[in-house]
């Protein structure tokens, strides 16, 4: 099996299930109430519509399902794929005449928009008592990576594999969402790309808002390649400036301690650009390359950072460093993008920078690479002569060069950041 960053195995499921509205939820139970189709039909557009233009993507699929509880009690939900990017943990009770939601959502706005939405199906009557973050039962809201590095997981389990959802470098400033019933992780939104996954919290500085907002807000350390000394630390990580001269900068660590760089290891981290630097984001993907500084590495399911990439954390990092912002998987990545080449027939549309998609089911992508120029792409696969980093061709070339373009699903081209 071709298995390349996109949704996990785990919301296939929902994925499939996306379009269905409350008349076909499963499991198949008692038939809701018809107010909950009129809660379907005034919710999901608007939802969609938030999504779209706060995340900055195309399309969600956004359409609310029903899970009978008990008598008079259901268990709303949106598809599983969508809970990588919002809060939806809501619930609908029946008492006498009264009827109530209760829950979670991430914002104020979707808050608002589900209570508009509720009372369009139920009548001005209903009552909304759902909580949007900074959540009461969070002790410290918000936290800061501590280690060189931490994995990051579907399930709050420490199990790899499938279960390894994404990567983040040191310094990662994170939204605390929710614990697990052993409190041992934390449901966490990283703030650099909206990526909802669990932490241990054993990887992670707990905080208050100000010094989250202190660390947050001048990250303007840009670490340009990996080190081991005076500290190890990977490409790509932020750190807090705290001084600089013309030969070293000295930054500060999340647990207040110091370091000084050599200024020809670092950059400074900008504002995002009006338009993505592509010859520099070009530059920064050959040096991937198996004998080039950041090569020799192979391909890892979730991987971020370091030599172990998967194809869409190969993808943010390359356009990390070059002070853009993306999306952590292929699927969001392609609705990020503006689109180009749809067909390969329509390859002379795209340019060098373009992402190139795959898709082995054809419905959303699996895969994520770079279009080079000359047919040509750059990406992270564990399939073909090795794992890791290559360049292919969409233009003939051998067995796993046509296997790619028998999967080619369009391309998409970045002009923004996050």
């Amino acid at each position: 099996m071709f298995r390349t960053k996109a949704l996990k195995p785990a919301l296939l499921t929902a994925c499939l299930l996306s379009s269905l509205l409350l008349a076909s939820a499963l499991p198949a139970l008692a038939a809701p109430p018809a107010e909950l189709g009129k809660l379907n039909q005034a919710l999901s557009p608007a939802w969609e519509q938030h999504l779209r233009q706060n995340l900055m993507r195309e399309k969600f699929g956004v359409a609310i399902t029903a899970k009978e509880l008990g008598k008079n009690s259901y268990k709303l939900e949106i598809p599983e794929r969508l809970l990588r990017d919002t809060v939806f943990d809501i619930t609908l009770t029946y008492a006498g005449a009264q009827t109530q939601l209760t829950g979670r959502v991430y914002s104020a706005k979707e808050k608002e928009l589900l209570t508009a939405a509720a009372k369009q199906a139920f009548g001005a009557g209903v009552q909304v008592q759902v909580e949007t973050f900074p959540y009461a039962e969070i002790g410290l809201d918000y936290a800061v990576t501590t280690q060189t590095a931490s994995d990051l997981y579907v399930k709050p389990v420490a199990e790899a594999g499938d279960n390894l959802a994404t990567q983040v470098r040191l310094g990662t400033p994170l939204e605390i969402l929710e614990y697990s019933a052993d409190k041992k992780f934390a449901l966490v939104r990283i703030v650099d790309d909206g990526y909802i996954a669990w932490i241990h919290r054993g990887q992670i500085l707990e905080t208050e808002e100000g010094a989250f907002k202190a660390w947050k807000d001048n990250r303007q350390v840009l670490v340009m390649r990996n080190l081991e000394s005076p500290r190890e630390l990977y490409f790509g990580t932020r750190l807090k400036m705290l001084s600089k001269t013309p030969t070293q900068v000295t930054a500060a660590l999340p647990d207040g301690s110091q370091v000084k760089l050599a200024s020809a290891d670092i950059a400074l981290s900008q504002s995002p650009p009006q338009s993505p630097n592509i010859p520099a984001v070009l530059k920064t993907a050959m040096q991937y390359l198996p004998k080039a500084p950041q090569g020799g590495g192979a391909y890892l399911w979730g991987g971020t950072y370091g030599k172990t990439l998967d194809c869409s954390g190969f993808m943010q990092t390359i356009f990390r460093v070059n002070h853009v912002y993306l999306p952590r998987d292929a699927d969001q990545q392609k609705d990020f993008t503006q689109r180009v080449g749809n067909t390969l027939a329509q390859l002379d549309e795209l340019k060098p920078g373009d992402l190139v998609f795959f898709s082995g089911n054809r419905k959303y992508p699996t895969h994520v690479g770079m279009y080079i120029g000359q047919g040509r792409i750059i990406h992270s696969s564990p399939k073909g002569a090795y794992s890791g980093i290559k360049i292919n061709t969409l233009l003939g070339g051998g067995d796993y060069d046509r296997y790619l373009q028998g999967l080619y699903f369009g391309g998409g081209r970045v002009t923004r950041s996050l």
